[in-house]
């Protein structure tokens, strides 16, 4: 019997012929397993292995025998004639048969391998993700955080001058967006590198700055992880599970990205990379060693600056990585070791006094392990495999900001506690300085065990169980800075939301997750030849003392040529530090403002402190169903995919209605003396406070399509095609009114409650890519077409009557809807706002890039690329650019093998 392991997805290649020279293999007597091939494709029924295979042969009272392909040699296998032969490629950098864009799997997953990792010239995986259905290639800036979101249209308005995702409705989505490396898990929950959390909403962008030269973002808390910190060396494929990923992943709501590196043998590759201001050096070399073992060491530099003529914004970025690996009948481990640095800089210009200055430098150490045991012996087995997985990764990150204040001497609030004071006052003119110091440290933990039962009919069960541990603390410094930062007060009177120094170390309590889980794979080929494959899955999680049951299932059935695909599942995401953990809330309120030049100056201050903390947020969670089709026709392949994400429990804010006890005070003052003070009573005060709660929904319903064409020979031409349409609809939960204190003051009526306004998103998008691959000769010409087809955004506009009211005693009151438009709540109508659409309108816009790459024999590879490689502009129907469109830009790639 005839077993094969294929280490990736089958693809297209040159069909392959048998040599004189061959050693033929017995496939009847035995077994054997190929594993750990650079390239394997398949035409025609023939299999061709190549790249330092592993093939393991099994034979009945015979030892186990291993053998490892030459540099000069490939494993062709047709039916049950198989041979190792040689190969008539000179140089391994020869580009052969190849997989030069994503592809789609079984289920949700899309593949990405090597080849079109390289062939994109990418600077991170964020560029390399542009290639998935209703992605495109999006306007090149890498010092701005890149995060990304799946099957939605959430976004930021396309009228908007940057394309950053933020706010709640885009926010939440790329927050459950998990990312893995050798599965284990990558964390950004632990990052705290917030300026003022405890007022702002839990997706708000922090310490960013726009000026002439251009935009500076540095990673964000809340948005997921920073795609730029994971540079492409190294990575063999990436996996992308747009839908439901199986039970043993946890802590997502949106999608997953598996990223898979391996340890082997390879020359030593240098790589220089430069974009629009941006330049990029990498190395990598892979030894093999004795023992079955090798070595793969990696390196890189990058450096961005958005406007080469000034060096004013600026992204740096430093990252090694040294990967171990063993591979035995037995055994598998790899061991990991990896160290980055990104640096964010804005600097002052020059012509500006009031500039602001960013700094933020980020550095990272990570560690890791992925073991994996074969329990060998005869007899029947619970358990064939066991495995763990475990990381460490713990970062130091500290941002600053700076700018210069000349505004005069103000009173600040500085107390920690309800209290009555005399304010400090800043200098007349002085720098304002933040510093946020946070030193997020995280751990993750898999052991899983592995078994495969085949029942007396036939169907195959490829079970595991597992276990899941995550923990996740803060242990910096926090944030600290200049008295006053962001909360003086200009009259007697004014009021402000005050900022305090707050250390993590001390107030932060470290987060864990647990999770058990139980998997079963099921296959059966029936007599007829149909085939059907299901993926059961059962997963329980304790987030934070909060448990979740997660069914989760996908189920596929093959006759010939045609799959029918369907998928259900629930999921969910913990809340971050930076949400759970804000810090005690200040409302300072100025009594009185006093001064007499020469002689004094005395501000009485009151501050109210409310606990700001969140610890009763719960897991936000996502419903994910999906159905799909995939059928094979001669030329071509097609899939289909219709699904419906709900998002519930989603990161939101509320606004509270507070009441304090202001107090009246009588100042007393002699001459030039300080004035005293001496509190005579109290009057009733109101204000609002944010908090973060769990109060946002939304829904994604959409198509996906993907189209792979066969090469057509006669042009040595690869063509694909993806297309994407999605409807978003989002909003707070029904019990979250907008609260908005009437423009007349009423006795009876402190603020009217309003339905909070809601957002509907359309989205359609299209791309081609048409390469001209001629192995012979090592050539790529590929030409990729991005189609916006609908981008429109409905938000609606505000109710004039209101829901209901808070009393002058905080009580809240519902209006029975007959009653809202009575003109007793008169003094509550507010002025109506029609609804704004925004996106393209009826316009479609179209974009073309081109990319060339040529390979020689010498081991140099060229490639260059232009980016809207016609200057097209884009302008929407109502006449504003259209910031989705990227603009002409040139690339280029040279990589030397030696």
């Amino acid at each position: 019997m005839k077993r094969i392991v294929l280490s990736a997805v089958l693809s297209i290649g040159s069909v392959a012929v048998f040599y004189g020279q061959e050693q033929k293999i017995d496939l009847n007597s035995g077994t054997f397993e190929v594993k750990r091939c650079d390239r394997v494709y398949e035409e025609k029924g023939i299999i061709t292995y190549t790249g330092g295979c592993e093939i393991i042969f099994r034979h009945a009272g015979k030892p186990t025998k291993t053998v490892f392909l030459k540099k000069n040699e490939k494993l062709v296998v047709q039916g049950k004639h198989a041979a190792i032969v040689p190969t008539d490629v000179v140089s391994d950098i020869r580009i052969e048969g190849i997989e030069l864009t994503a592809r789609k799997k079984n289920f949700s997953e899309i593949e990405i391998k090597q080849e079109a990792l390289q062939n994109i010239q990418s600077f991170s995986i964020g560029d390399v993700l542009q290639q998935l259905p209703g992605q495109f290639i999006q306007p090149f800036d890498n010092t701005q955080f890149k995060n990304i979101v799946f099957r939605t249209a959430s976004g930021t308005s396309v009228a908007s001058n940057s394309t950053l995702l933020s706010g709640d409705e885009a926010g939440n989505k790329a927050f459950g967006v998990q990312v893995m490396v050798n599965d284990i898990a990558l964390s950004n929950n632990e990052n705290m590198q917030s300026y003022n959390s405890a007022y702002s909403s839990p997706f708000g962008v922090n310490f960013s700055t726009s000026g002439k030269s251009g935009t500076l973002t540095p990673s964000q808390p809340n948005f997921g992880v920073d795609l730029r910190e994971i540079p492409t060396e190294n990575i063999e494929r990436i996996e992308v599970i747009q839908g439901i990923p199986d039970a043993k992943y946890g802590d997502l709501t949106s999608g997953l990205i598996k990223v898979e590196t391996f340890a082997k043998r390879s020359p030593l590759r240098l790589d220089a990379s430069i974009r629009e201001g941006t330049y990029q050096l990498g190395l990598t070399r892979g030894f093999a060693l004795k023992n079955n073992q090798a070595l793969s060491v990696s390196a890189g530099y990058m450096n961005s600056i958005t406007d080469p003529r000034t060096s004013l914004i600026g992204y740096d970025r430093i990252n090694t990585n040294v990967l171990w690996g063993i591979s035995t009948t037995n055994i598998k481990n790899k061991l990991s070791f990896s160290f980055s640095q990104n640096t964010s800089n804005g600097k002052k210009d020059p012509d500006d006094l009031t500039g602001v200055v960013i700094n933020s430098n980020n550095k990272s150490f990570a560690i890791s392990n992925n073991f994996k045991y074969t329990i060998r012996g005869t007899g029947r087995k619970v358990f064939n495999t066991v495995g763990a997985d475990v990381g460490l990764n713990y970062s130091t990150q500290f941002t600053e900001r700076r700018y210069f204040l000349n505004q005069g001497s103000r009173p600040y609030g500085n107390a920690l506690d309800n209290s009555v004071y005399y304010a400090s006052y800043t200098p007349p003119s002085y720098e304002n300085q933040t510093f946020v110091d946070g030193k997020p440290v995280n751990v993750y933990f898999n052991v899983n065990a592995d078994g495969v039962y085949t029942s007396s009919r036939k169907w195959v069960h490829m079970y595991s169980v597992g276990f899941n541990f995550r923990y996740g603390d803060n242990l910096g410094k926090g944030k600290y800075g200049t008295a006053g930062q962001f909360s003086t007060i200009a009259t007697a009177g004014g009021t402000a939301n005050g900022v305090r120094d707050y250390n993590y170390q001390d107030n932060v309590l470290a987060t864990s997750q647990y999770a058990f889980y139980i998997q079963d794979n099921v296959f059966k080929r029936f007599s007829n030849k149909h085939t059907l494959r299901t993926n059961l899955g059962l997963r329980y999680d304790i987030q934070n003392g909060r448990s979740t049951i997660s069914p989760r299932i996908n189920t596929s059935y093959q006759i010939k040529d045609f799959t029918l695909r369907a998928g259900l599942g629930l999921t969910s995401k913990a809340p971050s530090l930076n949400q759970l953990y804000t810090g005690p809330r200040y409302f300072d309120i100025l009594l009185g403002d006093y001064r007499l030049p020469g002689y004094y100056t005395v501000g009485i201050m009151q501050t109210v402190v409310t606990p700001g903390d969140n610890s009763e947020l719960t897991p936000s969670k996502s419903w994910k169903t999906e159905i799909g089709i995939d059928y094979k026709l001669p030329f071509a392949t097609f899939n289909l995919t219709g699904y419906y994400n709900k998002l519930f429990d989603g990161f939101s804010t509320i606004s509270v209605a507070k009441m304090m006890d202001k107090a009246k005070v009588e100042v007393s003052a002699e001459g030039t003396h300080i004035p005293t003070f001496e509190i005579v009573g109290t009057e009733k005060f109101y204000y609002l406070q944010n908090r973060i709660i769990n109060g946002y929904e939304s829904s994604d319903a959409g198509l996906e399509m993907m189209v792979s064409f066969k090469k057509i020979k006669a042009l040595n031409l690869i063509t694909g095609f993806n297309a994407s349409y999605v409807k978003t609809k989002s909003k707070k939960n029904e019990g979250i009114p907008s609260i908005i204190a009437p423009a007349i003051p009423d006795p009876d009526f402190q603020y009217g409650l309003y339905n909070d306004t809601h957002t509907e998103a359309t989205m359609a998008r299209a791309s081609f890519s048409f390469d001209y691959h001629l192995p012979s000769s090592g050539l790529i010409i590929g030409l990729r077409t991005d189609h916006f087809l609908i981008d429109k955004r409905l938000t609606s506009g505000n109710d004039i009557y209101p829901i209901g009211y808070i009393d002058p005693q905080l009580n809240t009151v519902m209006i029975p809807d007959g009653e809202r438009n009575n003109p007793i709540y008169q003094n509550l109508f507010r002025k109506p706002s029609e609804e704004s659409l925004s996106g393209l309108g009826n316009k479609t816009l179209h974009n073309i890039h081109l990319r060339v790459t040529k390979d020689f024999l010498s081991g140099f590879r060229i490639s260059v690329y232009v980016n809207n490689v016609f200057n097209l502009k884009a302008y929407n129907e109502y006449g504003t650019a259209y910031t989705n469109f990227t603009p002409t830009s040139f690339g280029a790639n040279v990589s030397y093998k030696f």
